[in-house]
């Protein structure tokens, strides 16, 4: 019975590749329920915390007022935006004026056509700090963070071995349209994978001013379109740790249109591709997944064509090991994560009978949506980034295609609106 035992073997083979996953991330759920670290440093060292802004967030102006409410004694808040005619500045200017002693507003003197603007910014502010800042950390604009959210992401730093200190981000979006959820299950993946691949992500990070001159971060961040990925490199390079805080989690309920996730998704892809981290593993990913939605439905057809009923039940046995197990992993992230917004006080729950009755479909269609970007992001050498087309020469080269302030793209995109 040559089809019935390959069919045994294949289903042995994703229940085992389930079983793994589910290892992994009741490991990372662990980690969200142990008690806060404290007490690494032994008093709070003077921070720059650095907030790259281009265009309004939605919660930007959330934003920069809970940076002002931290529970941190000796801290600045550097806000750079990459031209003084960008429409951010009317809610900048607004938050400044609450704490003239506590916020430093800088306009980017000069936007590098050889990295993105991100990484532009974060370089020039960096260079201008002053020795008496002894840790930075970096923020993105699209999630307030609560109010020990510095504390908690300085303090590890204690340990010399450490380079960097870093979170994630959990999308908790106010309505459920197919856009924001598949960006919703992507990510429940994607956390996992960050952590149990010790990878940083930008968006709520901290590091010893000391290491980022040690590491030549600036000089990297110069030539890379990703500033997550080049931290990366460097820290690997260098032989630093990444500790990764389990109550730095981030609660962004920025929402996104399905047509507006694939490009997103994308982009984030060829920056990993771009800066030689981090695509292999993309790639092993992927193909692990591909094999566990594949696999059953091969064995489900060989099943029918022979009217065999044990390999029909094979492979409904592999789809439902996959499905459920993806299904369950997410619930429980979800619960742990909802359990550490608690703790922050964060109010975050967004879950209800509609998001329910789109689970099953939801992170259905994100695994072909998921691959449809991966598709889409080995043939791509030139993304579009808040407005700034680049284009991807290479590893580490890049080179922006021409520069607009915020303002002017935005205008120039509803112009084009208007004609279609």
């Amino acid at each position: 019975m040559p089809t019935l035992t390959a069919s045994s073997f294949v289903f042995v083979l994703i229940a085992s590749m389930a079983l793994v996953q589910g290892m992994f991330v009741a490991a990372f759920v662990r980690l969200l329920w142990l008690p806060r670290r404290r007490n690494a440093f032994d008093s709070c060292p003077k921070a720059a915390v650095i907030l790259s802004v281009r265009g309004p967030d939605p919660f930007l102006e959330a934003n920069m007022a809970a940076l002002l409410d931290q529970d941190y004694s000796d801290f600045t808040l550097f806000i750079i935006v990459d031209s003084a005619e960008d429409s951010a500045w009317p809610y900048v200017n607004r938050v400044q004026r609450l704490a003239l002693d506590r916020i430093v507003t800088m306009v980017l003197k000069e936007p590098l056509a050889t990295c993105s603007l991100k990484c532009s910014s974060l370089a020039e502010v960096v260079e201008q700090l002053d020795e008496s800042y002894e840790v930075v950390a970096f923020l993105d604009g699209d999630a307030p963070p609560y109010r020990t959210w510095l504390r908690d992401l300085v303090e590890p730093l204690g340990d010399v071995g450490i380079g960097v200190t870093t979170g994630n981000r959990w999308y908790t979006p106010k309505r459920s349209d197919w856009g924001s959820l598949v960006r919703y299950f992507w990510n429940a993946g994607a956390v996992v994978q960050v952590w149990l691949n010790g990878i940083t992500w930008a968006g709520s990070m901290a590091m010893r001013r000391s290491v980022i001159l040690e590491i030549g971060l600036m000089e990297a961040w110069r030539k890379a379109l990703s500033v997550d990925a080049t931290v990366v490199r460097q820290m690997r390079a260098h032989g630093y740790k990444t500790r990764f805080v389990p109550t730095v989690i981030m609660a962004n309920q920025e929402e996104i249109s399905l047509s507006s996730f694939i490009p997103w998704a994308e982009r984030q892809m060829v920056a990993a591709k771009s800066s030689g981290s981090g695509w292999s593993i993309i790639l092993l990913h992927a193909t692990s997944i591909a094999a566990c939605i594949i696999g059953p439905l091969v064995i489900l057809l060989f099943g029918v064509v022979q009217s065999d009923a044990r390999v029909v039940w094979l492979g409904f046995g592999a789809m439902a090991a996959y499905w459920l197990g993806a299904i369950i992993s997410t619930l429980v992230i979800e619960r742990s994560m909802q359990r550490v917004f608690r703790i922050n006080e964060v109010q975050s729950p967004w879950i209800n009978g509609r998001v329910a009755f789109r689970f099953l479909p939801g992170i259905v269609l994100s695994h072909f949506v998921y691959f449809r970007a991966l598709w889409g992001a080995c043939f791509k050498s030139r993304v579009s980034w808040r407005g700034i087309e680049y284009d991807i020469l290479g590893i580490n080269d890049v080179r922006m295609v021409a520069y607009y302030p915020y303002q002017v793209v935005a205008k120039r995109d509803e112009i084009a609106e208007s004609v279609v």
